[in-house]
């Protein structure tokens, strides 16, 4: 709140946006509570690494700005593995996946971005499932690729989960989001059709304002 406060001002004085920080977090915290009560599947100890954690950067990132996606994906990083009897490899895993998450989120221009977003943070979780094996010295593979794969989906299922959400949180609290914003600027609206029909000087004098 401290840093939103100093540093975004225009952000901080709407309740309804600290709201959806809030809910955004507490999803992916309950998520992480219901993955902690599964264990003792086959090659796999438990599903630690399915925690869609990228969910609050992909989300944040999108509806505010990186830097606040990027303290809140950190501090819900921290809690889930204090969650988890702060296992250390974790929060290394959950820590890395935000940061990567956030510099995906950079460049968004269409919805479908977000998917190849999410298979860009699923591989890097796949990495970093890998070097934590090799760090604890498992040589199971079946391990390694079992628990990859779940890193990967995790990642994937963020990016589908944000997809969904977007809509209602944008239409709920009132927030445009660049994606929002390139959907009104599509010239195949029948109303865009409709100007350059009937008043094409007026739709070409438009074309060269927006330009400007």
């Amino acid at each position: 709140e401290r840093f939103i406060h100093s540093f975004y001002p225009r952000i901080k004085g709407k309740t309804s946006n600290y709201i959806v920080i809030f809910l955004v977090s507490l999803l992916v915290l309950i998520i992480a509570r219901l993955l902690f009560n599964i264990k003792d599947i086959n090659y796999i100890n438990n599903l630690q690494f399915l925690i869609p954690i990228p969910i609050v950067v992909m989300t944040l990132s999108l509806l505010f700005t990186p830097n606040i996606a990027m303290i809140c994906g950190t501090i819900v990083s921290i809690l889930i593995t204090l969650m988890y009897k702060a296992d250390f490899y974790l929060f290394i895993y959950l820590f890395l996946s935000s940061c990567m998450a956030t510099f995906t989120m950079l460049n968004i221009v269409r919805r479908t971005d977000l998917i190849r977003s999410g298979n860009i943070v699923g591989l890097l979780n796949f990495s970093l499932i890998v070097a934590i094996g090799f760090i604890m010295e498992i040589n199971d593979i079946t391990w390694i690729v079992a628990n990859g794969l779940i890193g990967f989906c995790g990642a994937l299922t963020a990016s589908i989960i944000t997809l969904g959400l977007l809509p209602y949180l944008e239409g709920v609290f009132n927030i445009s989001t660049s994606l929002s914003l390139m959907e009104q600027a599509n010239l195949n609206h029948p109303l865009i059709k409709r100007l350059m029909m009937t008043a094409p000087g007026t739709y070409q004098h438009s074309l060269m304002v927006a330009n400007l």
